[in-house]
């Protein structure tokens, strides 16, 4: 092998590694980016950085974040499927003080537009893995529950015990062994247990759910239109030493620096394109709210851009977006929607799915709509569906018939 073809060969080694530091890059938050700089700029003395300041209180918290930020660290070992977390961050929102749901599951995934199955699986998975247990459940017994069954004790005399939970306060433990057909003092026992376990889970991190971490980009209202801008409060600015260098090293340190900045640079300017791409077809969203989605691919951002579908996807990832209808990820804007709707700029799936659920909410409970009278509906308001998909849609929101949705004795007025 000559000596060219080694620097050859060498030199391609470089450009591939070079190339995945910043593919790297690109799915990194505004605040990940500012951590892998500073790591960086710890070893190159040319390398000089403005980060963002830090939002420290002047008094230390009770703990190290609050409880979104406790969620958040842990659902990429829990969730390690990208598409399911924007389900799972639909049900940290619906979290209360506690820790609990703040409403039933039925109703989380109807409003949101997602199917009762899929949102119950995710559920059962973020009950299982997201520590301390107790947090996501429904409601006070299904906290203790998920306690109970963690520590080994969730015996058939504790489950019935915690079915029949509300008596406990009205007529005390014989009240439950008398309703439960259970001997009082297996039930004395049981409460026992009960008061051993953490009722509300969520309060140790302070009560509070909202996000912590700042947006990545910010949308605003501006004139008739919309601005989409990076939050620069969190984004980390490069420069480079201007000092004249000739030691060998230094030279390599000055060309890492520059690549670096370059690489910074590109990763904010596809960032900010994506985001516009995203909210250009979006703007309906922007106005009226979720929906409003239209069908959305990362394909149609990526032809547009000129990206690869894979670039789209990395940039979307994690980035939280500040919208009129509060922080969103991006990657919640994107649906594949009907073919039609592709093809036209129709509404979303989870558009339709969340006007669906509207429609049957505000039903006539004496004279509920047939699946073909919500069909017609929503072809009326340009959400072109079959009476089977509408069907479909309803027994995945865990909605019944309308047969089985008419209340015994009443009657349409």
């Amino acid at each position: 092998m000559t000596i060219a073809t080694r620097q050859t060969q060498s030199q391609r080694q470089t450009l591939g590694i070079r190339q995945l530091q910043a593919i790297a890059l690109l799915h990194l938050t505004n605040e990940g980016l500012a951590e892998e700089l500073a790591r960086r700029a710890a070893g190159n003395p040319l390398l000089r950085l403005r980060l963002p300041a830090l939002n420290v209180d002047a008094e230390p918290a009770a703990t190290d974040g609050g409880l979104y930020d406790h969620i958040l660290a842990q659902l990429g070992l829990i969730l390690p499927v990208p598409a399911d977390r924007p389900l799972a961050m639909v049900l940290v929102e619906a979290l209360d003080a506690n820790g609990w749901l703040d409403r039933p599951l039925a109703q989380i995934a109807a409003q949101s537009g997602i199917a009762l199955h899929r949102a119950e699986a995710v559920l059962a998975r973020l009950q299982e893995g997201i520590e301390p247990t107790g947090l996501f459940a429904r409601d006070l017994a299904d906290c203790l529950r998920l306690q109970a069954a963690e520590q080994g004790v969730l015996t058939p005399t504790m489950q019935a015990v915690l079915d029949h939970l509300p008596l406990v306060a009205s007529g005390g433990p014989l009240a439950v062994a008398r309703a439960a057909g259970l001997d009082a003092v297996a039930v004395a026992a049981s409460l026992a247990l009960i008061r051993r376990l953490n009722p509300r889970p969520g309060l140790a991190f302070g009560g509070s759910v909202a996000p912590t971490r700042a947006p990545d980009v910010i949308v605003r209202r501006s004139g008739d239109g919309w601005q989409v801008s990076l939050n620069r409060a969190t984004l980390p600015e490069v420069t480079i030493s201007a000092a004249t260098v000739t030691h060998p090293a230094l030279r390599a340190a000055r060309a890492e620096a520059e690549w670096l900045a370059n690489v910074v640079e590109r990763r904010n300017r596809t960032v900010l394109a994506v985001t516009r791409a995203v909210l250009t077809h979006q703007q309906g969203f922007l106005t009226h709210g979720p929906s409003a989605l239209v069908a959305l691919s990362r394909t149609t951002v990526a032809a547009r851009l000129g990206l690869h579908d894979s670039t789209v996807g990395r940039v979307a990832r994690e980035l939280l977006v500040e919208t009129p209808h509060g922080l969103r990820s991006l990657c919640s804007l994107f649906d594949a929607g009907p073919k039609a709707a592709r093809e036209g700029g129709g509404p979303a799936w989870a558009a339709v799915r969340l006007r669906l659920g509207q429609l049957i909410a505000a039903e006539d409970p004496g004279a509920p709509i047939s699946d073909a009278a919500l069909a017609a509906l929503l072809t009326r308001e340009g959400k072109i569906l079959a009476r089977r998909t509408v069907a479909k849609f309803r027994d995945e929101m865990g909605i019944p018939p309308c047969a089985t949705r008419r209340t015994p004795g009443q009657r349409a007025g």
